[in-house]
């Protein structure tokens, strides 16, 4: 297992220049979280960097379907932008194509120490006494995408350094009059990259991620699940307009489901049926009833 890079290193790496070959050339097709092994062939210049550009936007696209609805859900219910929370998990996580970013640990964001008694080890560079070392270090590890969201959406609304002041309180939706007032306040408090809000901007405006920060039927569908999850199923049931206006239906915890399990059955994911029941790790009951 390669060393996993902090946030420092990620931000300050010198951009990679691609050459483009003539005749025949070595060409890596690189996505953010695949590689394919190398072949020779031989391509245009035009072909080799169209080739390249559509299996990065490919690759990039999947990994965002496959976070935003995590994100959305939680940036509904934390008065935070989910396009920004989404350009920070892309950049955090070198575009999801890091070893902690993906299962089984989940953690789109690099934070180190343990979540709920839980973290893994891997070895990352450091920076003492003047040279970098290679340290094994603790991670934390969650069961979801979405307990990464909530735990990162947790630091952006309770850190503090002063009593009654919040340290992130400008990126708040309701402190903002857009996304960008959110990605300049995190620039030197949350990443000291004097580029980061430009690097955040850009994500959210080539991959169009304000679309996740409109979404208010949503919202107030999962806002009402969550808070009624554990004490009634009948408030559960009438929230049914999800997802661009589609019907929902609703399922019962059979003995011997799991949450995989119930993804499968219905062609949806485990993130997906999280968000929208509001739960907030993969323990069900039987009888419970879920919106799938």
């Amino acid at each position: 297992m390669g060393s996993y890079q902090t946030r420092s290193e990620r931000h300050h790496q010198p951009k990679k220049t691609i050459k483009r070959p003539t005749k025949k050339a070595v060409v890596s097709l690189m996505g953010a979280g695949m590689m394919l092994a190398p072949m020779t062939v031989t391509f245009a210049p035009q072909q080799v960097q169209a080739a390249e550009n559509q299996y990065a936007t490919q690759d990039i696209s999947g990994f965002i379907e496959q976070i935003g609805w995590s994100a959305q859900d939680v940036a509904a219910n934390n008065d935070l932008y989910a396009s920004v929370m989404i350009a920070q998990a892309i950049l955090e996580s070198g575009y999801g194509s890091s070893a902690l970013s993906n299962a089984p640990y989940y953690n789109l964001f690099g934070v180190k120490g343990s979540y709920n008694g839980q973290s893994v080890y891997m070895p990352t560079q450091e920076y003492l006494n003047g040279q970098w070392v290679e340290m094994n270090e603790p991670f934390r590890q969650y069961n979801s995408y979405w307990e990464s969201f909530q735990d990162h959406a947790n630091v952006l609304r309770s850190t503090s350094f002063a009593t009654g002041t919040a340290h992130y309180s400008g990126v708040w939706k309701s402190q903002t009059t857009s996304f960008y007032d959110a990605t300049n306040y995190l620039t030197g408090r949350y990443a000291t990259d004097p580029g980061y809000a430009q690097k955040l901007n850009w994500l959210i405006e080539t991959y169009q991620l304000t679309r996740f920060d409109t979404g208010t039927t949503q919202s107030t569908a999962w806002t009402s699940t969550t808070s009624t999850t554990s004490t009634s199923t009948t408030q559960t049931t009438t929230t049914t307009q999800v997802n661009s206006g589609s019907t929902a239906q609703s399922y019962h915890v059979a003995s011997g489901d799991t949450l995989w399990d119930i993804a499968n059955k219905f062609g949806t994911t485990v993130d997906a049926l999280m968000a929208t029941n509001g739960l907030s790790s993969e323990v069900i009951v039987v009888g419970q009833e879920l919106i799938v």
